[in-house]
């Protein structure tokens, strides 16, 4: 069983674009997060690492970048692989990865999107999604050594939601149960993903609406709260399905935007980003004109959210403090997701065995987790 379970851990390498340290699994378990590429900006190994000391568990958390065509073959091999624990999912995959689980629990398929998926001990893999859970806490909860949260309630707010995918499926979900009446507003580049994800919530009895990315600065000063939760503003290169490579950090998610795609292979390479950057110059500084200007617009009563956290502060948080605005990145969801994640799913067997599962043992891991950022 252990010389299977080595050679499928091999295997894994095979499907994904970055390397993994084979020493520094050596007979551990593993975790880890997928995405198409999470090992050049996730904090998650960071967290879950500490969080797996801290338990006393044997464990390894890796980041695992994926390309889409790979995607099905490395799930595969996490099903063979024994002493696979989980793993979280992260863009692009939230909803396409639903297509090779075993079992998809309630919630998350209320969401259509997964972020949590638990490898049983007879190999099935079931998928969760504590993103939205995660969400809220950030906005309601305080963070460790703080007496208030960056918002004190949801109620009589109306939400202005930036994006329409698998992250912005779960926030909306959730939100709408908590704005009692209030409208949600969603607004998407691809207006039928918008136009889709509002009839959804619709269909469950929740006040959403669509609206397009040019109705952005009408609806914006009416609202209380403005989420952004597309990858305009993340750092890091951007590989399209299509297998174009673009720039999405120089973009605030207030404006629109037509970022320029290249081929380049080698798009880190300092002479290639500049020859992107001046050919993008004048699509960076319309969006950024627009964005500015409409955050100037907005009464400073609405609060700005990132769902990113790479970097810390996004083109549209930046807007958003230079007008005065309260602003919070993704950093606080990310963490409350996380533990949701550890202690309720991946972890919560650990948890059961070794007598604490308890909500010392929660709160314990989300200090850790926010001390160890």
């Amino acid at each position: 069983m252990a010389m299977t379970s080595w050679k499928n851990t091999v295997a894994i390498q095979n499907y994904i674009t970055n390397a993994i340290d084979g020493g520094a699994i050596g007979n551990k378990q593993i975790a880890g997060i997928i995405g198409d590429a999470p090992s050049l900006y996730s904090k998650s190994p960071v967290l879950w690492n500490a969080a797996f000391d801290y338990l006393g568990m044997n464990a390894i958390y890796l980041p695992l970048d994926v390309d889409s065509s790979c995607l099905g073959d490395v799930i595969a091999a996490m099903r063979a692989t024994d002493r696979f624990l989980g793993i979280n999912v992260t863009v692009p995959y939230k909803r396409r990865i639903m297509d090779f689980l075993d079992e998809v629990d309630l919630g998350a398929e209320r969401i259509q999107a997964v972020n949590t998926i638990v490898r049983t001990s007879t190999g099935r893999l079931v998928g969760y999604n504590t993103d939205g859970e995660g969400f809220i806490d950030s906005l309601l909860v305080p963070d460790p050594g703080q007496s208030q949260a960056f918002m004190s309630s949801l109620r009589e707010v109306g939400v202005l939601l930036l994006g329409a995918g698998g992250s912005a499926r779960a926030v909306a979900f959730h939100l709408s149960d908590l704005l009692e009446g209030r409208q949600l507003l969603i607004c998407n580049r691809t207006a039928e993903h918008a136009h889709s994800l509002a009839t959804e919530l619709r269909r469950h009895g929740r006040n959403a609406h669509p609206i397009d990315e040019n109705e952005i600065g009408i609806w914006a000063p009416k609202v209380g709260l403005i989420v952004n939760s597309t990858t305009k503003g993340q750092g890091g290169v951007r590989k399209l399905p299509d297998g174009r490579l673009t720039d999405l950090e120089p973009y605030s998610s207030l404006a629109s935007a037509h970022p320029l795609t290249i081929t380049q292979p080698d798009f880190d390479n300092p002479q290639a980003r500049q020859q992107w950057l001046r050919a993008a110059r004048a699509d960076i500084d319309a969006n950024n004109q627009s964005s500015m200007n409409l955050a100037q617009s907005t009464p400073q009563s609405v609060r700005f959210y990132d769902l990113i956290y790479h970097p810390e502060e996004t083109v549209f948080l930046s807007h958003g403090k230079l007008t005065g605005h309260q602003t919070r990145n993704g950093k606080a969801m990310i963490i409350h997701q996380a533990v949701i994640a550890c202690c309720r799913h991946i972890c919560k067997h650990h948890l059961i065995e070794s007598g604490k599962d308890d909500a010392i043992t929660y709160q314990a891991i989300s200090e850790l987790m926010f001390a160890s950022w």
